[in-house]
């Protein structure tokens, strides 16, 4: 009898929780999902961008963007809600979301200085891949005016338009490109129509134990604007960690960038910081 009974205990000890070890990201996987923002995992990213230099004063924006993945086959929709908390004086452009320098109807303090809501971004990307290395999305982008259009906190104005990203991962880089344009659709009266471009290239190189160095530049071109005051471009860099936290991670950034060009109106210079918790998928 007992030797009919081996085929079962064999069978009971394969799948027994034992032998069945969990499938843990090492920090190489881990370093290319957090670096690849078309990755199908839920993520709670929080941002801070500073924006000094500019003549009206200084910038604050802080921001929480939810990545939000919906999974297929093959292809993958990359859906991200961007709500910004934006501190300005107004009179300021040169960054996304601010393309014409504005100053608002006394709705700030004294100085004309306003803070609260910004405007909210929508983005959501079709997404798959080339290979193993090369990540493309494409889809369209909104930008709602959930400021109060007589402030100086958004551009008053619902926009919309494409968005464009490729991602490529050889061995320790990722090298991201992302393109969006916006057009206004309708909005307030009073404020200036919008055409803004933002490019973002983005160079990352990954060192042991989590840690990695970054470029992320965010270029702006405001096309209404004329050509001598049309472009933000910075330089710059960075350098990030990843945290391991079971089954998930936490990605943690920090960059300083100089805006060689940049409007009369614009900042000279930037800094950034910004804490993303990961998801495994």
């Amino acid at each position: 009898m007992k030797r009919y009974l081996l085929p079962l205990y064999a069978a009971t000890f394969l799948s027994s929780p034992i032998q069945a070890k969990e499938f843990t990201p090492s920090y190489t996987e881990w370093q290319r999902t957090a670096q690849n923002p078309l990755s199908p995992n839920f993520r709670l990213p929080f941002k801070y961008n500073f924006h000094g230099g500019a003549p009206a004063g200084e910038v604050h924006i802080g921001s929480f963007s939810p990545i939000m993945p919906i999974k297929f086959d093959s292809w993958n929709i990359i859906n991200q809600l961007t709500l910004n908390i934006m501190g300005t004086p107004g009179d300021i452009t040169g960054i996304k979301g601010l393309p014409e320098p504005y100053t608002g109807n006394g709705h700030g303090g004294s100085d004309g200085y306003a803070a609260g809501l910004a405007d909210t971004d929508f983005t959501s990307y079709f997404s798959s891949m080339i290979g193993e290395n090369l990540t493309y999305g494409f889809g369209p982008t909104f930008t709602f005016p959930t400021d109060q259009p007589t402030r100086e906190l958004g551009s008053g104005m619902f926009s919309m338009g494409p968005a464009l990203m490729l991602v490529y991962q050889p061995e320790h880089w990722t090298i991201n490109l992302e393109v969006q344009q916006i057009w206004s659709v309708f909005g307030n009266h009073g404020r200036e129509s919008v055409s803004q471009m933002i490019v973002q290239p983005s160079v990352y190189y990954n060192l042991p134990d989590g840690w990695y160095l970054l470029s992320d530049m965010q270029m702006v071109a405001n096309w209404l604007s004329n050509s001598e005051q049309r472009w933000t471009v910075p330089i710059g860099a960075g350098v990030g960690k990843l945290f391991k936290i079971g089954k998930n991670a936490i990605n943690s950034r920090l960059g300083g960038y100089y805006n060689p060009v940049t409007p009369d109106a614009g900042p000279t210079w930037s800094m950034n910081f910004s804490v993303e918790f990961i998801f495994g998928s």
